[in-house]
C-alpha cells in the first residue's frame, strides 16, 4: 500500500492574493505545509498547482503542474494523483496548501485508520473553542457519532458531538475516482462543502480528532497576521 499526500495550491484566491506564496516568519506558506508533510510516514509527497511561481519554490520530485480550471482541490488532488501509477487500496490524503501548522501526526493517523480495508474516507475534527462558533458560516461543524462523520454544518443550534471540521481527507484511490466521476450534489452546491457529494453518493466518511495544538487555516490577512504572530512565538524556523 502506498501513501500518497498531495497538496494542491492553486495561485489565485480572491480573499488573500497569492495566498500559497505569501510569508509566515519570511517563508512562503505553501513550504510551511510540505515541510509538514515530509515530516509524515507518506512515502510521496507531492505540491499540485497551475503557478509557476508556486512550482519553483519546491524541489522538482515534489511538485507538479496541473490544470488552471479545477472547480476544486480534489479535483486538482485527483489530477495529480492520475498520473502516478496506484493500486484501488492506495490511500492519499488532501492536505490543504493553507494549513501551515498541521501536525505530521495527524497525517499518520489518517493513514493508519484509511489503510484499514473497511474505511473508504476520513477526515480529522477538533474541539469547539466557543458556542460562538455555532453561529459562524465561514467555520464548518461536523456531527460525530462513534468515528462516523453523521453530517456537516456551516450553522446549528446542536451542541452534543459537534466539533469543528478540519478539511483534510483520505481517500482510498478507488473512492477518489468514484468521487471526482459524480457530479456535485444538491446538499453540495447548497452549502458549498464538497464532502456532502461523499455523503449523497453512499460513502461513509471515518472523522478521527487532530492532535495539533493549532487549527488556523488561512484565508484573509487577519489569518495571515496570527499565523506570523504564532510562527514567532513558537519560534518556528
Amino acid at each position: 500500500m502506498k501513501k500518497i499526500v498531495i497538496i494542491p495550491a492553486r495561485i489565485q484566491s480572491e480573499r488573500l492574493p497569492e495566498k500559497p506564496l505569501r510569508l509566515i516568519s519570511n517563508k512562503p506558506m505553501i513550504n510551511w505545509t510540505f515541510e509538514a508533510a515530509l515530516k509524515s510516514s507518506a512515502d510521496i509527497i507531492q505540491v499540485a498547482t497551475d503557478s509557476k511561481k508556486i512550482y519553483n519554490l519546491l524541489p522538482k520530485d515534489n511538485v507538479i503542474m496541473t490544470s488552471s480550471n479545477h472547480l476544486s482541490g480534489t479535483d486538482r488532488v485527483y489530477e495529480a494523483v492520475s498520473k502516478i501509477n496506484l493500486n484501488d487500496d492506495d490511500v492519499i490524503i488532501n492536505v490543504q496548501g493553507d494549513e501551515p501548522f498541521i501536525h505530521p501526526e495527524d497525517i499518520n493517523n489518517l493513514f493508519d485508520l484509511v489503510s484499514k480495508e473497511e474505511i473508504s474516507m476520513a477526515t480529522l475534527y477538533s474541539n469547539l473553542k466557543s458556542l460562538d462558533e455555532l453561529k459562524k458560516s465561514n467555520i464548518v461543524k461536523i456531527l460525530v457519532n462513534d468515528g462516523i462523520a453523521l453530517n456537516f454544518f456551516r450553522k446549528t443550534s446542536l451542541e452534543d458531538n459537534i466539533f469543528i471540521h478540519q478539511g483534510i481527507y483520505a481517500f482510498k484511490y478507488k473512492t477518489l475516482k468514484s468521487f471526482v466521476s459524480w457530479q456535485p450534489s444538491d446538499n453540495e452546491k447548497i452549502y458549498k462543502l464538497e464532502q456532502f457529494r461523499a455523503i449523497d453518493n453512499g460513502i461513509t466518511i471515518n472523522a478521527i480528532k487532530s492532535v495539533s495544538n493549532i487549527h488556523l487555516g488561512v484565508d484573509t490577512e487577519d489569518d495571515l497576521n496570527k499565523a506570523n504572530e504564532i510562527a514567532k512565538k513558537d519560534n518556528h524556523k
